[in-house]
């Protein structure tokens, strides 16, 4: 039986992926073609939801970062070094560490601002972990490695639009 999430094969008649541990207990149940939305939630993964991405360079300044993040409309941007994630900025980065004297200067390298070394989500992992890991971390926004190795940026808009498109 093939996962849904990661697509390894499976041994038929398991409950859970051996590869991701997605659940595929009573996977092969007809349900009209709705879902619930737990088994939704559980079952895709993040290629389901909408993405987004703004990459900026470690030494880039923050005046043109917080720019470019308006202009895209986004509330973060993923800091970069040689195509290697080295930060996340976020608009709560920008709230709590640029205020009083750092506030002044203009040009303050956003690798000063960012929040170092995020935690990664890969593309197959579920939409559940996403929303358990944005819950325990208390943050909007996570960084997702694709399978091509580039990065995009999933968050908890991208997740309730999913939800809300979703037929359960």
């Amino acid at each position: 039986m093939l996962c849904p999430s990661c697509g390894y094969d499976n041994i038929e008649g398991v409950d859970r992926c051996e590869e991701c541990l997605t659940s595929l207990f009573n996977l092969d149940e007809a349900q009209g073609g709705r879902r619930n939305l737990a088994r939704s939630v559980m079952e895709d993964n993040l290629s389901h939801l909408d993405q987004e991405f703004l990459g900026v360079a470690a030494d880039a300044p923050i005046s043109e970062v917080i720019k470019q993040m308006k202009e895209s409309r986004l509330g973060c941007a993923l800091v970069l070094e040689n195509g290697k994630l080295v930060g996340i900025f976020t608009e709560r980065d920008l709230l709590n560490k640029f205020t009083g004297n750092e506030a002044q200067a203009q040009t303050i390298a956003v690798s000063e601002l960012m929040s170092a070394n995020p935690e990664v989500l890969r593309e197959t992992d579920s939409i559940a972990t996403a929303l358990n890991k944005m819950s325990m971390g208390r943050y909007r926004h996570i960084p997702v490695r694709k399978s091509d190795g580039t990065y995009c940026v999933t968050s908890i808009k991208h997740v309730l639009k999913y939800l809300a498109q979703t037929k359960w």
